[in-house]
């Protein structure tokens, strides 16, 4: 029994000297290489940071700008969670962002937004830099903007080009509309059209309207997609604080 304590007393001191050793470790590394000094910026929270603040003052980026404004500074830190957030107004401090850092700024950015519409950065055009985004480069390269490839669909762009003509004239000789044309919806659906020409050999999905324009279901199907667009790469809170996922708090403001 006598030797059980004793050898445990001898463990214990041993794990508490390799404890003071760590300790003593961290604190001569922090001492010798201290952290940079971060920019100015409003009081935060400890571990929310300015997320209540954010919240309150929608939206964000005005919020921000706004705050660098009353700083007279351009450059500030916004800590939200763990993650300190470096707003730049100056075109050269900008610019010096982008020299210095320019592996960075060349990828694309990792975030909930393009996260989701591309299956977990499964596509060539919302992957960030790495072996995905380089494989799916090769493939869009070699299989779809191939001079064959280019070649062999201009018969299929072509018809869709004639009909957007078409459906222009018959919208201008609409004398309901009094010969208004609306080119947001135009082309929109002509993009939408020479898609669906190209992968599925057909212009609607439904009937589409006698004048030549989308129908319900084309609609529904390009509508969703600008939707999309609209919020890709859009501020989300979801990426800084990621257990928020869990809940569908994404927040996102475009």
């Amino acid at each position: 029994m006598a030797v059980t304590m004793e050898l445990s007393s001898i463990l214990w001191s041993l794990f508490s000297m390799l404890i003071a050793m760590l300790l003593s470790s961290l604190i001569r590394q922090k001492k010798s290489n201290p952290p940079s000094p971060l920019p100015p910026g409003p009081k935060s929270l400890p571990f929310v940071g300015c997320i209540f603040q954010m919240l309150r003052n929608r939206p964000t980026f005005e919020w921000m700008h706004k705050i660098m404004h009353e700083m007279n500074t351009e450059i500030a830190c916004f800590r939200l969670g763990g993650i300190h957030v470096i707003p730049v107004t100056s075109p050269e401090i900008a610019r010096e962002f982008l020299k210095k850092q320019d592996s960075i700024f060349s990828s694309r950015p990792v975030c909930m937004s393009a996260e989701l519409p591309s299956s977990k950065y499964l596509s060539a055009v919302l992957s960030p830099s790495g072996n995905q985004q380089k494989k799916m480069k090769k493939i869009v390269i070699s299989s779809v903007l191939s001079p064959a490839k280019h070649r062999w669909l201009h018969g299929k762009r072509i018809k869709e080009a004639d009909h957007l003509v078409n459906y222009i004239l018959n919208q201008c000789n609409n004398s309901l509309t009094g010969g208004e044309v609306n080119i947001r919806i135009a082309a929109r659906h002509y993009c939408g059209n020479v898609t669906r020409r190209m992968f599925f050999d057909k212009r609607f999905f439904g009937r589409g309207t006698e004048d030549g324009g989308p129908g319900t279901e084309e609609v529904e199907h390009v509508e969703p997609l600008f939707t999309i667009l609209d919020h890709l790469f859009a501020f989300s809170l979801s990426d800084y604080v990621p257990w928020m996922r869990s809940f569908d708090q994404c927040c996102c403001q475009a």
